[in-house]
């Protein structure tokens, strides 16, 4: 439904300005006069297009702006300052969205319109659900039932933030080779198709015995030539497939088991969910979900559904008395110094601490084996660039050096 931004004048002769939602102008002038408005200007507003986001929210459509994480975050923690100074919270919306001229403004006084006309603040949350996750969302419910709101917003911000710093180092270690394997394919395909070819045309007319190398490399290049088509069309359509294909349930589950089985980067994509698992079942936890709703919540936020399938288990385990550490040891998932921190906590009855411990060891991990990767990934490209240089060297100068021999 549109929504419209009507400057008006109240019954004291006050000038404002109110966010309404209606199918047309001619409703949004009645609901305005049955306020006690005398509406000056109705403006239709944009429409929001909101885009999936990772996590706590953020993300965007391929050709579309995007909220990104960042947003959120200062969202969160310019409401949680509000907040604590005392602002209602209609207010501090009505603030927030006033002075935020981006697509995060338009986001904000949707809330604000939801909010004003009876809904909660999680309720009117829960109408992006591409913007803010169910972790976001249900952390807030509790924090409203709770009456910790300022608090639970405060730790959401802290949770988001590190959870986008770890998406980012990620990346970041995955970006070097990308890019050095995407060159080496780029030099490999030119030098097959256009400087190959003209060496051995050469060659062919010197009627002489070639060595193996330049056997291979020829073969290689004349394939290469003749079917470029076909394996751009391979690649390109195996791509396309693969997109497609982890849109789907099915094929989401098999990429991201794929993942954690992956060299290198398994390990990785294992200690960040387990980082994001731990810290966000921290933050639920200490907001007063009950456990078997925080787990339900946490496993859809974990953001790789092999590991969200695991912790269904657990809280199915957790449901039928087993305890949250006995039903982690029963999955097979978790790492031992988990399952027994868990259960210390359990017994204890500082979970929430224990969580916190365990969630800044994996963060800990995380920076370890980013480390890690660049170090070995380094070593390993040279060397594969090193043996694509010496074939291509043996291939094209090993018979000119023969050439060269038998002239002389």
């Amino acid at each position: 439904m549109p929504s419209f931004e009507c400057k008006v004048v109240t019954a004291t002769g006050k000038v404002t300005t109110e966010i309404l939602e209606a199918p047309n102008e001619q409703v949004v002038s009645k609901e305005l006069f049955k306020r006690g408005y005398r509406p000056v200007q109705i403006k239709k507003r944009k429409e929001v297009k909101e885009a999936s986001g990772s996590g706590g929210g953020g993300g965007g459509s391929l050709f579309g702006k995007k909220i990104k994480t960042d947003e959120i975050i200062l969202f969160t923690k310019e409401l949680v300052t509000l907040l604590r100074a005392g602002v209602p919270m209609l207010t501090a919306l009505e603030a927030l969205g006033s002075q935020s001229k981006n697509l995060m403004g338009e986001v904000i006084n949707k809330i604000y319109v939801d909010v004003m006309s009876g809904k909660s603040f999680s309720q009117a949350l829960d109408q992006h659900p591409k913007i803010f996750s169910k972790l976001y969302v249900n952390s807030v419910r509790a924090g409203e039932l709770s009456g910790s709101l300022d608090e639970v917003l405060e730790r959401l911000a802290v949770v988001l933030k590190k959870d986008d710093e770890t998406r980012k180092k990620v990346k970041s270690a995955m970006r070097y080779p990308t890019f050095v394997v995407l060159a080496m394919v780029a030099a490999f395909v030119i030098l097959m198709v256009m400087v190959v070819p003209k060496f051995g045309a050469v060659f062919a007319g010197l009627n002489m015995e070639l060595p193996i190398f330049t056997k291979i490399l020829l073969g290689v290049s004349n394939f290469v030539q003749k079917n470029i088509l076909i394996i751009i069309g391979i690649f390109g359509g195996s791509f396309i497939g693969l997109k497609i294909a982890i849109k789907t349930e099915k094929g989401q589950f098999w990429w991201d088991g794929v993942k954690m089985k992956m060299p290198l980067i398994g390990n990785l994509v294992v200690k960040s969910s387990m980082a994001r698992f731990t810290k966000m079942f921290e933050t639920l936890n200490r907001s007063g979900l009950p456990i078997i709703q925080t787990l339900a919540t946490v496993s859809s936020a974990v953001g790789n559904s092999v590991i969200e399938k695991k912790v269904r288990e657990v809280a199915a385990g957790v449901e039928r008395g087993e305890g949250i550490s006995g039903a982690m040891k029963k999955c097979g998932l978790f790492p031992p110094i988990v399952i027994r921190m868990i259960a210390i906590g359990e017994q204890s009855g500082s979970l929430d601490n224990m969580l916190a411990s365990i969630s800044n060891h994996y963060e800990m991990e995380v920076d370890y084996a980013i480390k890690g990767i660049t170090a070995m990934i380094e070593p390993i490209l040279t060397l594969v660039l090193g043996a694509a240089v010496v074939v291509m060297a043996f291939g094209i100068f090993l018979p000119m050096w023969n050439m060269t021999g038998a002239i002389k």
